[in-house]
């Protein structure tokens, strides 16, 4: 096997790997941004809790459609460019998650929000690799 096909099935794997707890994680989130109550948003220290509520929901419903987006991307190939996509927009989403915590000093760890950066931006670059080479 050449080392370019070697990369490429270590970066499938990573790609396996990342996208599967990273699908998990942020459709739970997206999911109890979406439907869950105020309170209990508050009480989790969700960070659209300090949002509108209907704003709140809306960044729930796109968290759940980005997860899926790069779930579809981890399934399909030619869908891989929707999948750096996602992984950009939830690092955005994380960033802003990250931001509205320490501006609102809400008592959340400031290292769920780095880490989930950090990996979803790995798994992004990944994803770019992959159509960069597909291409």
């Amino acid at each position: 096997m050449s080392e370019n096909g070697k990369f490429a099935l270590v970066r499938q794997g990573l790609i396996v790997v990342l996208t599967l707890p990273l699908a998990l994680f942020h459709g739970f989130v997206g999911w109890h941004k979406a439907f869950s109550s105020h309170a209990e948003l508050v009480m989790h220290k969700a960070w659209t809790a300090h949002l509108p509520e209907a704003l709140g929901r809306a960044v729930g419903w796109l968290e759940l459609a980005l997860t899926l987006a790069f779930i579809a991307a981890l399934l399909r190939t030619r869908l891989t460019r929707m999948g750096v996509m996602a992984c950009a927009a939830l690092v955005v989403l994380e960033a802003i998650s990250l931001l509205t915590h320490q501006i609102a000093k809400d008592g959340a760890p400031a290292l769920q929000n780095v880490v989930t950066i950090v990996v979803t931006a790995f798994l992004g670059w990944l994803y770019a690799r992959r159509a960069a080479t597909a291409t």
